[in-house]
């Protein structure tokens, strides 16, 4: 029967057999003593026995005895081997240690952004500036699914914290040397700081992401009241249903758009991501890619809707010109679809127009500019926002103008659509 105490290695606890306890102490000591190892040193080897116990089946509160000490000793070396005056037996016993396998985790030492890149360049032992160079260019490539792996990457791969992980992510061997350069290369890294350049880069990509995000909010709001009033001119039209399709596809991948872009903002100033902001990014994300999808649905399904009831609801009206005295040319200043220009000795306009239920009837006017005849549309629709609401609705649809050859029909928008018609068509 074995007496049994308590002890903590890298702040877990443990019980340990007596004998295998002082043995243990004894181990400590020595590496301390031989190889100079610091506090942060000797944390990191501590870690690294907790994970060769684990190896072994001693998990927290497990028991460790002396075959346990026996093999943290096999598998880490003598102390005196890896001493500042035996440099030679330092080289034999590496070459010796079996190398352990590598294991692919994020280097959050070299990190960017979540370390993704860095760990991938760290496994395949090539330079992190290749790896990253292929993640930016990668999402335009694939259309923004690289962007989801990355963050499912994100999320699956475990960081690399202690000195051990750091060494088996590079294929190294776990050995106390290796332990103690490692350490001392985290503490004069974690000493350095950041160089003032990467905390501006830190700044500047911050406060663009909040900007960027800040508008997209206010889009959303303004489009979106807009929206509505644009949906509500389409009543007793079958294609209202569609279009609200699109409002609501667009309206659930704005918002997404917006809690995403203040994941990303908040992530960046603090400069720290954890795994709950990562998989909100990633629903975030998936939601806007499927409201991005249906919005096209329901977009479609909208146009070809009202293709087919535009032709029943299409009226034809003809404009008074009340004064083609020496007029020479004829300009449209308005919105509006085909224009089609017809040789006549009278000067005549037929228009067409789409006569949706809740729209008002479009007043086209007539007005003399010196020798140029000017038509346009008066402004009245039944939109909420911008009096200028025919930048998002032509109700015009067609204009027949008959004039003279010698008369010139230009528009705004239109000098390369208008179409000359043989006049006995």
């Amino acid at each position: 029967m074995k007496e049994i105490t308590r002890i903590h290695l890298a702040k877990t606890a443990f019980s340990v057999e007596i004998d295998a306890k002082k043995s243990l102490e004894k181990y400590l000591n020595s590496i301390q003593k031989n190889m100079h190892a610091d506090a942060e040193a000797m944390k990191e080897i501590e870690a690294r026995m907790v994970e060769i116990l684990a190896e072994r089946g001693v998990m927290k509160e497990g028991v460790i005895g002396d075959d346990d000490v026996l093999a943290i000793k096999n598998q880490m070396g003598e102390p005196r081997d890896f001493s500042d005056d035996s440099e030679d037996s330092t080289d034999e016993l590496t070459d010796d240690n079996e190398k352990p396998e590598k294991q692919l985790m994020r280097d959050t030492d070299g990190a960017v952004i979540g370390g993704v890149c860095a760990g991938i360049a760290a496994y395949f032992n090539i330079n992190p500036l290749w790896v990253r160079l292929i993640a930016i260019i990668s999402p335009f490539v694939t259309f923004g699914t690289m962007v989801l792996v990355y963050l499912a990457m994100w999320v699956s791969m475990p960081p690399a914290k202690t000195a051990s992980d750091k060494l088996r992510m590079r294929g190294k061997p776990v050995t106390l040397a290796a332990l103690k350069e490692v350490s001392a290369d985290g503490n004069s890294t974690v000493s350095a700081g950041k160089t003032p350049i990467a905390k501006f880069f830190q700044y500047f990509v911050g406060a663009v992401v909040l900007f960027t995000t800040l508008a997209i909010l206010f889009g959303l709001i303004v489009g979106g009241a807009l929206g509505v009033s644009v949906v509500n001119m389409l009543g007793g039209l079958g294609m209202q249903m569609w279009a609200w399709g699109v409002w609501i596809s667009l309206a659930i991948g704005g918002i997404a758009t917006v809690i995403f872009g203040a994941i990303v903002t908040r992530s960046i100033f603090a400069w720290k991501v954890n795994r709950m902001s990562v998989i909100t990014m990633i629903v975030a994300a998936s939601v806007v890619f499927m409201s991005l999808a249906s919005a096209a649905i329901f977009s479609a399904h909208a146009g070809l809707e009202y293709a087919r009831e535009s032709q029943q609801l299409t009226k034809k009206v003809n404009i008074d010109i009340p004064d083609t005295t020496n007029a020479n040319s004829i300009f449209i200043d308005m919105p509006v679809g085909n224009v089609s220009r017809i040789n006549s000795d009278k000067f005549k306009v037929e228009a067409e127009f789409v006569d949706l239920p809740k729209a008002n009837k479009p007043e086209i006017n007539v007005r003399r500019d010196g020798d140029k005849i000017v038509l346009s549309v008066s402004k009245k629709c039944n939109a909420i926002f911008f009096d200028g609401c025919l930048n998002f609705y032509k109700p015009i649809t067609g204009l027949k103008i008959y004039a003279p050859a010698g008369v010139n029909v230009s528009g705004l928008f239109y000098h390369n659509s208008i179409e000359m018609e043989d006049p006995e068509s």
